[in-house]
């Protein structure tokens, strides 16, 4: 009798653990929200932007996509996967430009795992900010960039930095 309790009890405690598994997270079939592509063009001084971060920070949902500018100063956002885009929303936008001036390393591209983008409503000044461009577009607070992911239509946001 008590061996079968315990087989009952171990099965009982299987099955619980995998239903709970199988049931929470994020299951890699899609993002747990959708997400709609964003694109755009960064400029400064009527140049592009080359190798910069930039955020959009949905505040509402808590969500953010992220990307860097080309040499044309083009990007694409990754909200869950590479170049998927960001969820529907007002975004407050970031556009930073960090330089390590005692690491000349290459930056890594933003599909590698090694990619941090920068931290939300952080305080990113420092010498490491690049002064290629405005610092107050690194800042959540001060950059007065805005962008209104639309579930249909072509979100295309460009940016000209002053």
């Amino acid at each position: 009798m008590i061996q079968d309790s315990r087989i009952f009890s171990l099965l009982i405690a299987s099955i619980l653990a995998i239903s709970t598994l199988s049931g929470c997270g994020f299951s890699g079939e899609g993002p747990p929200e959708p997400v709609f592509p964003v694109t755009g063009v960064v400029t400064y001084q009527g140049k592009p932007v080359v190798g910069a971060d930039i955020t959009f920070m949905n505040q509402e949902k808590k969500r953010s996509g992220f990307g860097r500018t080309d040499e044309e100063g083009r990007y694409e956002l990754t909200t869950f996967a590479q170049n998927d885009g960001a969820v529907e929303g007002k975004s407050i936008v970031t556009v930073t430009k960090f330089v390590d001036v005692a690491d000349t390393a290459a930056q890594p591209k933003t599909e590698s795992p090694d990619y941090q983008p920068p931290g939300i409503g952080e305080d990113l000044g420092g010498s490491n900010i690049s002064d290629s461009i405005p610092v107050q577009y690194a800042s959540a607070k001060s950059s007065g960039l805005f962008a209104n992911i639309m579930t249909s239509g072509k979100n295309k946001f460009d940016f000209e930095l002053k």
